[in-house]
């Protein structure tokens, strides 16, 4: 049957197993019963056939009563478990545990067992004996509650992959409080002897094997590096605050000591709160307490390395951040080159080294011998004011290659599960919790970093030679004269920020606003010198064209505003809409009189009842000179008017159209990262749509600016250079955000034509230089950033390498490095860290294959 169903199905293994399903099926009923030892005496020697299952020698155990296996435990059996004695020896002087019912927790549920411990004149302490046979003790006076190391592993295992609680794991067996203690002693524990502190104790640091260790995995004269090179020494620190691990102000650190001195991610409590409360008053006065939440500060995309719970009082208080960011240079104070990317860079960076003058000398960094540059997150970034989208761009500064600052999200979003269970904890609880958690999370990522920098640079190398490529067709089209300029424009501010940025439009959009101001003085001009036309008195030519375009837009508001609401208004937006449009008609009535004054020619196109009668004022035609038939006068200076107001009509609907699409993009991205459940998923979505339903009136009033140019153009005889800017607007495939989540990033995405329209200055081919000059700056940094990362992940694969070598040999040098109280912990010692650095190495060998095969490494 077996052979015959791989014959039908060899590439298909579950339709082979599901095949022969029947046979697993009976295997499973036959071992129901006693299997093959129906027949057979017990192994003890007796005539007797065997009666019992062993499953191990704490649980519950199986006992054939003549029909089926019945649970039984050993010790009702008569088993005593007897502690540091050899198997068949007896103690002379056995010690019952309390009540002779002693408690053991194990994967597969709670077991009471008979447990002497022993009472010998070289008997040692009743927790050492425990603890020799794998049994971690609740308590250290008196145990009578254990749990073996492989149940503790176990839920730490499952913690980590599932972020189970310890109450989800206590539902499948019992003792909860036992539980949670002596799972913090075992996280703590495994920390400490994992960091080498059984070795070497010394603080535990996160180390990352790609970030720049001096005197560990760079180079000897990395100090002396060229200019150009230093970027590739260069430390990138992420700075953010997550709000999905909010704690309650649940017991205190007295009730809730902390096992974790800040050995790990936290900073040391007492001194952070003594800090906050010595000088929080320097931010505000007035402290009152919303809640709160976890910042971290995190090395190369990969590893937390100062974390802590900030409290946010009011407004956001700088001097939490600033405390972490302080401690955490204290360990980096000897690289020269520092990325730091923040959320609100441009606003925090600011006075930060005139804050950092409130701090004790040991936090102060000296910034004026390093090159300290800030940079705002990229997924942030689009949020920000124009000016901050090229000032604070990884795209565009110089030694940042291809990172994206966003590495604390993608540790937010392993650890944001277990925000439920640890709310609740207290402070020291959460904090040794969140400190497992991450560690967990560190090892997996330096044990996948083989497969990542491997991924990364075999992505890197062919994006790189085509953006060199797109780089070069660029330039061979340019002026070499005028390229030459704009080298020495862009390489001055890689120099010093403080130069003009060659990534912003030196030419400006014009605005309506500009325009109606522009032409309200040239109007004042010709009052002066007596050549005015007005016909009327407190209306001019140009303020009749521009409230024309207002009642236009009034127009388009109000038809968006009655397929909005359709047929279930209520009594009260029904009656404020009537008002609206019975408001629009009266002004749309005057201003029709008076535009018979300057152009007569309406009068043969609309007739005087046409308004009063027309009952949906949203379809009266204003006739502006746009509309009036080439066959009928209308006098130039209108057109023209019309013309610049309409340029600038179409300048400022795509300005809205940009702006909104940015703010419908994050709040895309803020529902999926933080709204949660449907009372705010439904207002969510309802300002998402009506995010949606203004990019469709912008759209309508850029399209309706556009097609008027297009009637102007032909009776003003204008050339064809006005629709480079303004282009057919399709609303699916035009108006979309600058960044799409389509699969691809900044670097590799195509734009859409609204994000890339020149400024419209008098000197169009001006505009258009300059148009070309910021073009060929993006075409620039995108080269330049992918050269990079190609450089950086080949400097990170060798500091992986050189950084595995040495932490391989500080385990090894730990065989020796301390004295133990006895022959068994000093071979305990040595084997541990000789298993320790044959794993860096075993680490380095394969790493080192896995990029062997990869070209030009």
């Amino acid at each position: 049957m077996l052979a015959l169903s791989r014959e039908l199905w060899p590439d298909d293994p579950l339709r082979v197993w599901h095949s022969d399903a029947e046979l697993f099926l009976e295997e499973f009923i036959r071992l129901e019963g006693r299997g093959s030892y129906t027949q057979d005496s017990c192994l003890c020697g007796s005539d007797e056939s065997p009666l019992y299952r062993c499953r191990d020698c704490h649980g519950v155990e199986l006992y054939w009563n003549g029909g089926f296996f019945q649970k039984i435990s050993l010790k009702s059996l008569g088993l005593r478990i007897q502690l540091r004695h050899r198997i068949g020896f007896r103690c002379s002087n056995p010690i019952p545990a309390s009540n002779d019912d002693f408690v053991v927790i194990d994967v597969n549920g709670i077991h009471t067992i008979s447990l002497d411990f022993c009472g010998c004149e070289t008997a040692q302490l009743q927790v050492t004996q425990l603890l020799q046979v794998r049994l971690f003790p609740a308590t250290t006076v008196k145990p009578k509650t254990a749990a073996t190391f492989r149940a503790l592993e176990y839920f730490q295992i499952l913690s980590f992959e599932s972020k189970a609680s310890a109450l989800e794991f206590y539902h499948t067996i019992d003792h909860y409080e036992s539980l949670l203690r002596m799972m913090r002693e075992w996280r703590f524990l495994k920390q400490m002897k994992r960091s080498g502190q059984g070795h070497h104790p010394r603080t535990i640091a996160a180390t990352q094997p790609a970030c720049p260790h001096p005197g560990k995995n760079l180079p000897d004269e990395w100090t002396n590096a060229p200019p150009e090179s230093k970027f590739l020494y260069a430390l990138f620190l992420a700075i953010d605050a997550n709000f999905r691990l909010v704690w309650r102000n649940v017991s205190s650190d007295t009730v809730d000591p902390g096992l974790n001195h800040s050995y790990a991610f936290f900073v040391e409590e007492t001194s952070y709160k003594s800090f906050l409360n010595s000088h929080g008053r320097m931010v505000q006065e007035s402290i009152w307490l919303i809640q709160r939440h976890l910042a971290v500060l995190q090395q190369q995309a990969l590893v937390q390395s100062i974390v802590h719970d900030i409290t946010s009082r009011g407004q956001t208080q700088y001097i939490n951040m600033d405390y972490m960011f302080f401690s955490s240079m204290q360990s980096a104070s000897a690289l020269q080159v520092i990325n730091i990317s923040y959320d609100i860079a441009c606003q925090w960076s600011k006075n930060l080294w005139t804050r950092m003058s409130a701090f004790p000398q040991q936090f102060h960094l000296d910034h004026n011998a390093k090159t300290i540059t800030f940079i705002v997150p990229k997924f942030h970034l689009p949020a920000h004011i124009l000016s901050c989208q090229t000032t604070y761009s990884f795209n565009f500064i110089k030694g940042v290659r291809r990172t994206d600052g966003e590495a604390p999200e993608r540790g937010w979003a392993d650890i944001n599960p277990v925000a439920t269970s640890t709310r609740e904890m207290g402070p020291s609880s959460r904090r040794d919790t969140l400190d497992d958690h991450f560690n967990d999370w560190n090892w997996k990522k330096v044990c996948l970093m083989g497969k990542t920098l491997a991924r990364k640079v075999k992505a890197a190398l062919p994006e790189r030679l085509e953006r060199t490529r797109d780089l070069y067709d660029f330039e061979a089209a340019l002026d070499p004269s005028q390229l030459a300029c704009w080298k020495q424009d862009i390489e001055a501010w890689e120099s010093d920020h403080s130069k003009p940025n060659p990534f912003e439009l030196k030419v400006t959009t014009v605005s309506q606003a500009s325009v109606r101001l522009a032409l309200s003085k040239a109007e004042a001009d010709e009052m002066e010198r007596g050549t005015s036309m007005s016909l009327h008195d407190d209306i001019s030519p140009s303020m009749l064209i521009s409230s024309g375009l207002e009642l236009e837009h009034q127009q388009q508001r109000l038809e968006f505003e009655c397929k909005k609401i359709e047929q279930h208004a209520t009594d009260s937006q029904q009656a404020t809409l009537l008002q609206r449009v019975n408001s629009l008609h009266r002004r749309i009535d005057t201003w029709s009189h008076v535009q018979l004054l300057y152009m007569p020619s309406v009068s043969r196109l609309r007739s005087s009842d046409d308004i009063a009668t027309e009952p949906k004022v949203q379809k009266i035609n204003l006739l502006l000179p746009s509309a009036i038939p080439a066959g009928l006068p209308c006098e130039e200076r209108l057109l023209n008017y019309e013309w610049d107001l309409r340029e600038a009509q179409a300048n400022d609907a795509l300005n809205d159209i940009r702006c909104v699409l940015n703010m419908k993009y994050h709040l895309y991205k803020y529902k999926d990262a933080f709204i949660r459940g449907q009372r705010a998923n439904t207002r969510a979505t309802g300002v998402i749509n009506n995010a949606d339903s203004r990019i469709d009136a912008l759209a309508a009033k850029y399209n309706a600016a556009r097609n008027a140019l297009v009637g102007l153009a032909s009776r003003l005889q204008k050339d064809d250079d006005w629709q480079l800017t303004f282009k057919p607007l399709n609303r699916a495939k035009d108006a979309v955000p600058l960044r799409q989540d389509d699969g691809t990033t900044v670097g590799q995405q195509t734009v859409s034509w609204i994000w890339k329209t020149r400024g419209v200055s008098d000197n169009t081919e001006y505009g258009l230089q300059d148009s070309l000059r910021v073009e060929w700056c993006r075409a620039r940094a995108r080269a330049h950033r992918w050269e990079e990362e190609v450089q950086l992940l080949r400097e990170e694969m060798r500091r992986v390498l050189a950084f595995f070598e040495w932490q391989a040999g500080w385990w090894d040098a730990q065989s020796s490095g301390r004295t133990f109280g006895s022959p068994e912990a000093a071979e305990g010692a040595v084997a541990y860290a000789r298993r320790q650095a044959s794993l860096r190495r075993s680490l380095a060998s394969h790493f080192r294959s896995m990029w062997e095969v990869i070209p030009l490494w």
